[in-house]
């Protein structure tokens, strides 16, 4: 048996042993063996050659061990949680030819003799619900304060204290650090103690974890030499980020999974903008603590109160399952920010992203007596013409485009909405986009000729922008896919009809 072999072999055994909910609560998601050679490859590239100690302070069955191994390093340390996954970890190296030692040992708490001058590991996931876990990791990590308090955000600080000054650390792990708001503290923490040397998209590798998104990240731990990030999706190298702009953006978050060509879009498309949430109140919808005593899957009755959820929006439009608010009094000041005035409503879970031209932002207007949950997003102003307008622009193709070029998290909070651009001559003039939206909205028609008026509101939305017909072309391009030639033509005959004849033309005036 290889040692790939015997390492998928142990790890689908303690999985089923596990279960899903187990493993889950654990976060142990296993590394196959092409993305441990990766990472592995990735922290060569940035510290130059193979050379001196190397540590996995999560060594678990061995993966990045071995990966270590075969790339001709031989210093090798790790610890781990559970002796049964070292003895596979000591067999799988010594079926390469190679040796380790190997300690069951809690790596957050212990420290080793001699700092190492290389660390490789893919740390758990998931958020530490324990008290005094949580605790011993505010003191421990302070930056973890205000944020989601994930093992693997520790890892990202505990590493850097596992490395002498100047070596690195190479981590696989979930890229929604970068971008969550409430991680800035420790985006900043990163940047106080390293050089981020490199950080490379590998997708979603883990078949259990469907929407776990993650990335190989190097830190070279200070004093280092100030550079600029390698950035890459895969084996495809895109634009480099420079420190400046990393402490720039410390605060607000990290978007660097960009081509030249898609940060040139990005910066045209903010020129002429202001922020979503400058033009409107971006929310949450009600959570309510408790949805088996509040939420009833019925009608409502005489003054309840009825309730919107994600189910139930698709683009523009309600496809409402009732639902009911129960037991309203403790929640009484949540109902009344939303009743009494329409809103947009954006499903906050996207899971139906796997095409390139899957809309991860879809929203529908919800009449002001329904009250939305906290599955959705919500936008709210007093202009109902704005309000039409931006239910048509968040929807559109250059801003669902701009939206997966600033997160790959399929959770849409309001966060990242309050950052999309709105060009001000869409403030200043949104009635054309508004007429646009309520046809689409009120529009009972075959899905072609739908798609003729979607194509009609992007070209609204382009001209807004005012962006260049490369840029235009950029934006298409990304997010259509192998369906660019025929969007793009589709596109450029909207272009060239204007709105006034959309109505006589499509017999929906």
């Amino acid at each position: 048996m290889s040692a790939d072999a015997l390492i998928a072999r142990f790890e689908q055994e303690k999985s089923r042993a596990l279960g899903r909910s187990l493993r889950r609560h654990a976060g142990l998601y296993y590394t196959p063996p092409e993305i441990a050679a990766r990472v592995m490859e990735v922290a060569l590239r940035s510290v130059g050659g193979a050379s001196g100690r190397v540590l996995d302070p999560c060594a678990g069955a061995g993966a990045f061990l071995v990966a270590a191994a075969r790339a001709g390093l031989r210093d090798l340390h790790g610890f781990d949680l559970d002796p049964e996954a070292l003895r596979v970890a000591r067999k799988a190296l010594n079926l390469c030819g190679a040796r380790a030692r190997l300690r069951k040992a809690d790596s957050l708490r212990l420290t080793p003799r001699e700092p190492a001058d290389l660390l490789v590991s893919n740390p758990p996931y998931w958020h530490v619900a324990d008290a005094r876990e949580r605790a011993f990791l505010l003191d421990r990590f302070p930056a973890l304060r205000g944020g989601e308090i994930d093992r693997y955000a520790a890892f990202l600080l505990r590493a850097l204290q596992l490395v002498r000054p100047g070596g690195a650390a190479a981590l696989l792990v979930p890229d929604t650090w970068m971008f969550l708001s409430r991680s800035g503290a420790l985006r900043e923490a990163v940047l106080a103690q390293a050089e981020v040397a490199a950080i490379v998209d590998l997708g979603k590798p883990f078949p259990s974890a469907k929407d776990t998104r993650v990335q190989a990240v190097v830190l070279l731990r200070k004093p280092a030499r100030v550079r600029s990030t390698y950035v890459a999706r895969g084996s495809v190298a895109l634009s480099p980020v420079s420190r400046a702009e990393l402490a720039t953006a410390a605060r607000r978050g990290w978007f660097v999974y960009r081509s030249h060509g898609e940060r040139a879009l990005c910066a045209a498309m903010e020129a002429g903008a202001v922020p979503l949430g400058s033009a409107c109140a971006v929310g949450y919808g009600m959570r309510t603590g408790a949805n088996p005593r509040h939420v009833a899957r019925r009608v409502p009755g005489g003054t309840e109160i009825g309730l919107v959820g994600g189910e139930d929006v698709v683009p523009y439009a309600l496809r409402w399952r009732p639902k009911t608010l129960l037991h309203p009094e403790r929640l009484e000041a949540l109902v009344r920010r939303q009743l009494g005035a329409p809103r947009v409503a954006v499903q906050r879970i996207r899971t139906n992203a796997q095409a390139p031209w899957a809309r991860w932002l879809e929203a529908a207007i919800v009449p002001g007596e329904l009250v939305c949950l906290d599955s959705l997003s919500t936008l709210a102003c007093a202009d109902e013409d704005r309000l039409w307008a931006l239910l048509a622009l968040v929807q559109s193709v250059a801003l669902q485009r701009y939206h997966r070029l600033r997160t790959t998290d399929v959770n849409v909070k309001p966060s990242a909405l309050r950052e999309l651009p709105v060009p001000r001559t869409l403030l200043e003039s949104p009635r054309e986009l508004a007429g646009l939206a309520r046809l689409r909205a009120a529009a009972r028609m075959p899905d072609a000729d739908l798609h003729r008026l979607d194509r009609r509101i992007d070209a609204c939305v382009y001209r807004a922008f005012d962006l260049p017909s490369r840029l235009v072309h950029a934006a298409e391009q990304g997010f259509w896919g192998e369906r660019f030639d025929q969007e793009i033509q589709a596109l450029e005959r909207a272009m060239s009809d204007p709105f006034d004849t959309v109505a006589g033309k499509e017999g929906i005036a």
